[in-house]
């Protein structure tokens, strides 16, 4: 005989299954106890206080955050901006280490781990923190070491609002003795090639915790405490940090990874000053150009920069006192586990597959030139500005690009006129995917600042038959963004927003003034262009005696030249003063000595 029942406690299904061993003169009962995780014992809550609470060591909870919210004070998941957070607490069964991860949600993930104290949102202290898993992005996934009986408040977002279906999952490996509690990670920053850099993870009760720093995703050699130590820090450098904990040994040894720091060297000394992997990040780590009049708690900001020497391009850099900030200075980054947007276009027209963004904005106005001098794999570049707030790829206004120029390990170089008023964000792009370690190279030239849109001529006349395809592009330079509107007699030619007008099949009714205006951060200037168009005329010549006469029809308002030649491939000479037609027939007299051949240039 089999029976079973099905309990409920603390979100745990308890099966017990009974049974009789029969043997000749004895019958002995058993019972087995087996303990099945619950996938969905709760559900995901909009608001913190609302969360409810899973035990199961391991399981999935699958949910939809498109109408969630952010409360006030919640803090940014996976350090980044969300929109859509959901909650749920899980505890921990005993001591070891709980990953959680979602993959198999429909869109770009947030996900972090807090412990509290308190009750509300704003009392959170964040355990672990995840933006894209390098396995799996654009989910998330981390890790925690966990206590026996503490709650852990677990938050899904989606990146910058980002919504769809939430899948996360859990999975929990016990650990012998407690595992350390992590105080606080290092954030990601930027230092000048040459300075010591420390990173540290704080951590209490580390027991008989063991550690290994990685670099770049490999073991980073001797390193083998809470903290890594640079003395000096170079281009090999560059790249993502992340300790590795241990605790026990043997068959009862488990691990688990903290939170990734990236550095990077960053030439001005602005420690805050990132490429991110990201487009919608930049803004939020810039280079900020400084003229030096700003002040920062009382003190003008001046910083050392690197000035390579032979000039510009990448190299071994040497310190120069007194240039400011956003002048002339690199920015080195490492792109080991960068990604591409699926959404992201393919700059410069090549394929890519490993794209860093850096955001700038020039101290004051100037030709600014960037390369990638230096880099250790084949780099493409494209250098953008956009209008208002960035929100995506759809804002990005191309302003240069280059593949290749630089004869020398795939290197790029880009020029273009900066605005001091405007922000420009830069793409450094592995061409087939390509990474390394990338050296972005700026230098601002004040001597050739940014200039308003010019022409060179104001007015461009243009005479053709009815029937024909005329082209109006008059030559402009100017900074860049140039943004044109074309207008005939005064109204607006709505559809064309570029600096070439094309008109095909024209007719009498084509003929006009076709303005272009053109304006930029600087200034506006308007061309005029000027198109006739005529129907073709048959000219007579009469021969009257020992005279000859020309007669042709004319139109109003075109001005007509005839022009004599001793043979038809000229030169042309006026023969007579010219006149405006009044729409009659216009004849005069052409004789004269030796043989002669006529035309009549209609504008």
């Amino acid at each position: 005989m089999q029976y079973c029942a099905q309990f409920m406690k603390c979100g745990l299904k308890i099966w017990l299954g009974s049974g009789v061993l029969r043997g000749a003169a004895t019958a002995l009962v058993f019972c087995v106890f087996a303990v099945m995780a619950d996938a969905q014992a709760a559900n995901f809550q909009d608001y913190f206080t609302n969360r409810e609470t899973i035990f199961t060591t391991n399981g999935t909870l699958v949910g939809d955050n498109s109408a969630a919210t952010v409360e006030t004070g919640e803090p940014k998941h996976g350090g980044k901006p969300g929109g859509h957070s959901l909650w749920i607490s899980w505890v921990a069964p005993t001591n070891g280490v709980a990953t959680f991860d979602t993959h198999g949600s429909s869109f770009d993930t947030l996900l972090s781990a807090y412990t509290t104290n308190g009750t509300q949102v704003t009392q959170l202290h964040e355990e672990a923190r995840n933006d894209d898993d390098p396995a799996a992005p654009p989910t998330s996934l981390i890790q925690i070491g966990a206590i026996a009986g503490r709650s852990y408040e677990i938050a899904v977002d989606g990146y910058q609002g980002a919504t769809g279906t939430v899948v996360l999952n859990w999975s929990f490996l016990p650990a012998a003795s407690p595992p350390p509690i992590i105080v606080s990670t290092p954030n990601d920053l930027a230092a000048k090639q040459g300075d010591p850099v420390t990173l540290t993870v704080n951590m209490t009760a580390t027991g008989g915790a063991q550690f290994q720093w990685f670099f770049n995703g490999n073991e980073a050699t001797n390193q083998t405490s809470t903290n890594i130590v640079i003395t000096s820090l170079q281009d090999t450098n560059v790249g993502r940090y992340q300790l590795r904990v241990t605790v026990g040994n043997g068959n009862n040894r488990v691990r688990f990874f903290t939170t990734p720091v990236e550095l990077q060297i960053n030439s001005d000394g602005s420690t805050n000053t990132l490429a991110e992997d990201k487009l919608l990040d930049s803004p939020s780590t810039a280079l900020i150009g400084d003229d030096g009049g700003g002040t920062n708690t009382g003190h003008v900001i001046v910083s050392k920069v690197a000035i390579r020497p032979g000039g510009f391009g990448g190299g071994p850099l040497t310190p120069n006192i007194g240039v400011v900030r956003g002048y002339n200075g690199s920015q080195v980054f490492n792109t080991t586990f960068a990604t591409t947007d699926p959404a992201e276009p393919p700059h410069c027209g090549v394929t890519g597959g490993a794209s860093y963004w850096l955001q700038y904005q020039p101290p004051t106005n100037g030709t600014m030139t960037l390369d990638t001098v230096g880099s250790s794999y084949d780099t493409v570049m494209e250098f953008y500005t956009y209008n208002g707030t960035l929100t995506g790829y759809g804002d990005l206004i191309s302003v240069g690009c280059d593949n290749d120029s630089v004869a020398l390990h795939g290197a790029a170089r880009v020029s273009f006129q900066a605005v001091k008023t405007r922000q420009y964000v830069v793409v450094v792009d592995g061409v087939n995917a390509a990474r390394g370690t990338a050296w972005l190279n700026y230098a601002l030239n004040t001597n050739q600042p940014a200039q308003p849109p010019s022409a060179s001529s104001l007015v461009v006349t243009q005479t053709v038959f009815t029937g024909s395809t005329v082209t109006l592009a008059p030559s402009i330079t100017g900074a860049l963004p140039l943004v044109y509107s074309w207008k005939k007699n005064g109204t607006n030619i709505a559809s064309v927003t570029i600096p070439v007008l094309q008109l095909t099949n024209v007719t009498s009714a084509s003929t006009g003034t076709y303005t272009l205006t053109v304006t930029n951060d600087l200034g506006t200037i308007t061309v005029s262009n000027l198109l006739h168009v005529v129907t073709p005329m048959n000219c007579s010549v009469n021969r009257s005696g020992s005279n000859f006469n020309l007669a042709f029809p004319t139109a109003a308002n075109f001005r007509y030249t005839i022009l004599s030649a001793t043979n038809l491939t000229g030169p042309w000479t006026q023969w007579a003063t010219p006149f405006f037609g009044d729409g009659q027939s216009y004849s005069t007299n052409i004789a004269g000595p030796g043989t002669k051949f006529f035309r009549v240039r209609i504008e």
